[in-house]
């Protein structure tokens, strides 16, 4: 991307640029942990009476389910809309 163009970038344009590369960094790193658990499970295997599975060997934090409801980004626009409103209101009367 040129400097020209991340200049004129909004807000919510920036953020889904440095999104897209947190993920796709993300997705590198988990693929990495992804093969080297697999490789442990296969070199442990030989020495375990049960069946061991590359889950079972090593949880990772990202195969966790997540707990409690998810917030979509209208609620959290809407959070963030009334956060600054309240720091307005407490502005106004400091003043």
């Amino acid at each position: 991307m040129s400097l020209d163009d991340f200049c004129r970038l909004t807000p919510d344009e920036f953020y889904e640029c440095s999104k897209a590369c947190h993920d796709q960094f993300e997705m590198l790193q988990q693929a990495e942990w992804e093969r080297m658990r697999m490789l442990a499970t296969i070199t442990i295997q030989p020495h375990v009476k049960n069946k061991l599975t590359p889950a079972a060997l090593l949880p990772f934090p990202w195969e966790k389910k997540p707990k409690g409801p998810q917030v979509s980004k209208e609620e959290d626009r809407r959070r963030f809309e009334n956060l600054i409103n309240r720091e307005r209101h407490a502005e106004g009367r400091k003043v």
